[in-house]
């Protein structure tokens, strides 16, 4: 199909304003998980959770109005390559040091170290199209269990009813947890954390931006596509190779050529797009606030990020989609595979910070002192 100019216009606002969301509350899905572990921080997890709640009511919204049906929602093969590809995304995005989201806005914000997470990343997801047919396909199709995947909208219930009733299980724990006193406090805060202008203060209220970042996804279902971003720097990567190595190489492999069934000719659409003004848009938050900075990794990091960003790239193909798609995307849209995959992911983040308290010296840093 071919894309009009208005379809652009909404990725790029879209991208731009993920990326300026996402550096402004330092969001990234491996240090949710690996702050929680490691020294009991909660503070990034809980906006994972407020961005799940949110995607999840914004998906089931989206579908009581007859906006999108069900077959809109991102369904991927159920089965073993989930948990496999999930395992392996969470070991590498820890030893990267950022999730597929994280990658991203850190570009933005001038980190090199992360630009060649990225590069590398690209590199895996061509290396797993390379080896996809025959090799990667025959390996993988013995662990499909349900080839069109499953969504639990399909499920003869209104639409509304599993995300209200999950959200407000939720919300019940949390009030538990914190008293409803401390819930209250919690969510006012979150809206009166400000010093000076917000667009110059250089971090939000990491709960306010999961929900403006779950509302903003959930627009887009509405009016465009899912959000995700493995997918479309692939294809990123493809039209690289385009351009060395001529369309027919991307035509003639079996995975690649797949990817631009729905695409014109060999080319960049709207959610490379996105991608694109996702890096921007951190970019121009980061320059708002004052952080942005060049920050040249030392030497020692560079295998991580090499080997972290190579395993992100092919996991990602294997699962398939990094932990913006099945949060957001996945969970939002009920989608099984989805909250196999983000498991999966939680084990192999589990299985490094294990590894990596028991050795002599911290080899990984908390992101936000990378450099700085």
């Amino acid at each position: 199909m071919a894309y009009t100019w208005d379809v652009f216009l909404m990725a790029a606002i879209f991208g731009f304003l993920y990326g300026f969301l996402l550096q402004k509350a330092d969001f990234c899905f491996v240090a949710s998980i690996r702050d929680w572990i490691s020294v009991k921080d909660t503070r990034i997890l809980n906006g994972v959770l407020v961005l799940i709640a949110t995607a999840l009511l914004g998906w089931g919204l989206v579908l009581t109005l007859d906006i999108k049906s069900v077959s809109d929602i991102w369904t991927v093969p159920l089965g073993g390559a989930n948990l496999l590809g999930g395992i392996l995304f969470g070991i590498g995005m820890t030893i990267a040091g950022g999730c597929g989201s994280g990658t991203l806005y850190r570009c933005g914000m001038g980190y090199i170290q992360f630009w060649i997470v990225l590069l590398f990343a690209i590199a895996g997801n061509l290396l797993f199209a390379l080896i996809y047919d025959p090799w990667a396909r025959d390996a993988l199709k013995p662990l499909t269990v349900l080839e069109g995947g499953y969504t639990l909208f399909s499920w003869p219930l209104p639409y509304y009813l599993l995300p209200v009733v999950i959200v407000a299980v939720m919300l019940a724990i949390a009030i538990y947890r914190f008293g409803l006193k401390g819930f209250v406090g919690g969510i006012k805060s979150s809206l009166t954390d400000w010093e000076g202008s917000p667009l110059k203060q250089s971090h939000w209220d990491i709960r306010l931006v999961a929900f403006l970042i779950g509302v903003v996804a959930t627009i887009q279902f509405a009016l465009m596509s899912n959000v995700s971003i493995t997918g479309p720097e692939t294809r990123i990567g493809a039209v690289a190779l385009a351009q060395l190595l001529g369309n027919d190489f991307v035509f003639n492999n079996t995975y690649l050529n797949a990817m631009f069934a729905d695409f014109p000719r060999v080319g960049l659409g709207p959610e490379e797009t996105l991608v694109i003004f996702l890096v921007i848009g951190s970019f121009v938050a980061s320059l708002l606030s004052g952080s942005f900075k060049f920050r040249i990794p030392r030497a020692s990091r560079l295998p991580f990020a090499i080997g972290g960003g190579l395993l992100m790239g092919v996991s990602s193909r294997i699962a398939p989609g990094c932990n913006i798609a099945n949060v957001i995307t996945g969970i939002g849209g009920l989608s099984l595979s989805s909250v196999i995959v983000v498991i999966g992911m939680i084990i192999g983040i589990v299985i490094v910070v294990a590894l990596v308290f028991k050795m002599p010296l911290m080899l990984f840093q908390r992101s936000d002192a990378l450099d700085d």
